[in-house]
């Protein structure tokens, strides 16, 4: 706790600094974060040399480093972030969209630093956010606070958290998902769809949502820029993200977060599990 508040109080290039030397240490360890960004990446880009893909292990291992590292300022500063981020029209958009009455999904996929995009979005619309309590339980105080102070109103992953965004919905208002998260199971929460071509638990939630309250799903992130800076980027999701069959809503979201990606791929959060075996006879890269 007290190394999380001391981080908070560094500035934004000696967080910068720190997180590239974590990143040296976490690629010549060799230990489980390089190991798996370097798996998801040969599937996810099998054209790639092998000098290719290794510059992009050590990328990917910075970005996300940074990443972190910028977390606890982000959570435990009342510093002003919108100074930080060029929100590139996402208020108005987002105004646009939740005028037509029917209120909006912001899907917010781990890319760039998703803790960001608050500070780019219109601060008088009222958001209600789903999280998964983090692994480590002293973390969970610190990001309801920080996202608290965000204008955001978390609700976790739970049936009455679920229940909280339907009636934000029905009220017109805005819900952000992290639409990339792995449902621990196929089924009742997810389906399996294709992620950069391996079938994968996708979520169905978010499809489920769009569907029962004719929502516009809008995807946004904060991708980083030179001098500890950020751009929104966004676009709205085709319709048939919210496609009545599950597996078609769950295919366009995978589609829709490929797309994400593909903006600035060593921005994303490669050290994620996503390629766990879905199917049956599937390989498990992890192991």
């Amino acid at each position: 706790m007290f190394f999380l508040r001391g981080l908070a109080r560094l500035p934004w290039g000696a967080l910068h600094r720190l997180g590239q030397g974590i990143a040296g240490l976490l690629y010549h360890s060799n230990g489980r974060e390089a190991g798996n960004v370097r798996a998801n990446l040969a599937i996810a880009y099998p054209h790639l040399s092998v000098t290719e893909r290794e510059a992009l292990v050590r990328q990917v291992l910075i970005e996300s480093a940074i990443t972190f590292c910028e977390m606890p300022r982000i959570w435990l500063s009342d510093e002003d972030l919108s100074d930080r981020v060029d929100p590139a029209g996402l208020p108005e958009h987002m105004r646009e969209l939740v005028d037509r009455g029917k209120g909006l999904i912001l899907a917010m996929p781990h890319h760039g630093n998703w803790e960001l995009v608050s500070a780019g979005i219109d601060p008088s619309l009222p958001i209600t956010g789903l999280y998964r309590p983090p692994r480590q339980s002293f973390l969970e105080p610190l990001m309801s606070q920080g996202r608290s102070i965000a204008r955001i109103r978390m609700v976790p992953t739970t049936p009455a958290g679920i229940k909280a965004l339907n009636r934000a919905l029905k009220a017109g208002e805005v819900i952000a998902i992290l639409p990339d998260q792995v449902p621990k199971s196929a089924g009742a929460a997810a389906a399996v769809a294709p992620f950069f071509g391996r079938e994968c638990a996708t979520m169905v939630l978010l499809g489920r949502l769009a569907a029962r309250h004719g929502s516009p799903v809008l995807f946004a992130w904060a991708e980083r820029q030179s001098g500890s800076c950020y751009r929104m980027r966004h676009f709205l999701a085709d319709d048939d993200i919210a496609d009545v069959d599950p597996q078609r809503a769950a295919i366009a979201l995978n589609r829709h977060v490929e797309r994400c990606i593909a903006a600035a791929p060593a921005q994303y959060q490669w050290a994620y599990r996503r390629f766990y075996p879905a199917v049956p006879g599937q390989s498990n890269p992890y192991a």
